[in-house]
């Protein structure tokens, strides 16, 4: 292994944690990283999804009895978003403003997470705009890999209890990971890539069974809640430096 690839496997161990914990983590921090050091859009997406697609599939699977419905806009309007998003990645100049926009609303939601009534208020816009918020969800993911920002909101905003809304993510999670993987496999001609990346996949899975999940069930609903507020908060930060 070339000393390139380890800083990526070290990369996206310790994001591996943050994932394992809040349903997010590897695309979330690790975009931002991989691009700062140097690779491109897809070749950093390459990296970093079979990572995330193995977390995600780990938490469905294991979710047992924690399971809760999953909007059918996902796969009607989200996931054809993502399509057309990836289509668009290399058109820099909006996917910077789309930055810029993600930042601001995510800062937004940390802020109204912290009042319980505008809580309420955020649940029943979601209700009233969730066809076109999956669409818009899904365009942003395609264009900048940080439509987690938007599933963060959507998540936490729909439940209270951490197990439902790390299982909401992980669902989401994987079906974003999956249809990338497939365009950028069968369109994209990043298949060996993706590929060769799969012991990433094996360590991010490693990471999950033997320390993120166990820091997961130790966690209370109530600092999970603190913990994912936080969390939004400052991947806000790092969105709108990053612009």
């Amino acid at each position: 292994m070339t000393p390139e690839y380890l800083t990526i496997v070290a990369v996206v161990a310790l994001l591996s944690v943050v994932q394992a914990f809040f349903g997010m983590g590897v695309l979330i921090f690790g975009t931002p990283t991989l691009l700062l050091l140097g690779y491109d859009f897809l070749t950093t997406l390459s990296y970093l999804l079979p990572a995330s697609f193995a977390i995600s599939l780990l938490q469905v699977l294991t979710a047992g009895a924690n399971r809760v419905p999953v909007s059918r806009y996902l796969y009607l309007l989200c996931l054809p978003g993502i399509g057309a998003g990836l289509w668009f990645a290399g058109s820099s100049p909006l996917a910077a403003w789309t930055n810029a926009l993600i930042g601001g609303t995510l800062l937004l939601s940390a802020l109204v997470r912290f009042w319980s009534p505008s809580r309420r208020l955020l649940s029943v816009l979601l209700e009233r705009h969730l066809p076109s918020y999956h669409l818009a969800m899904g365009i942003v993911h395609g264009l900048t890999n940080l439509g987690g920002a938007f599933l963060a909101i959507l998540a936490s905003g729909t439940n209270t209890e951490k197990d439902a809304i790390r299982y909401t993510v992980a669902h989401y999670y994987l079906a974003f990971s999956a249809i990338q993987m497939l365009l950028l496999a069968t369109v994209m001609g990043q298949r060996d890539i993706l590929v060769g990346n799969l012991p990433v996949a094996a360590v991010s899975a490693a990471v999950y069974l033997f320390v993120g999940n166990h820091l997961f069930a130790r966690a209370s609903n109530l600092s999970y809640n603190i913990s994912l507020t936080v969390f939004i908060a400052v991947y806000g930060v790092v969105v709108l430096l990053r612009f």
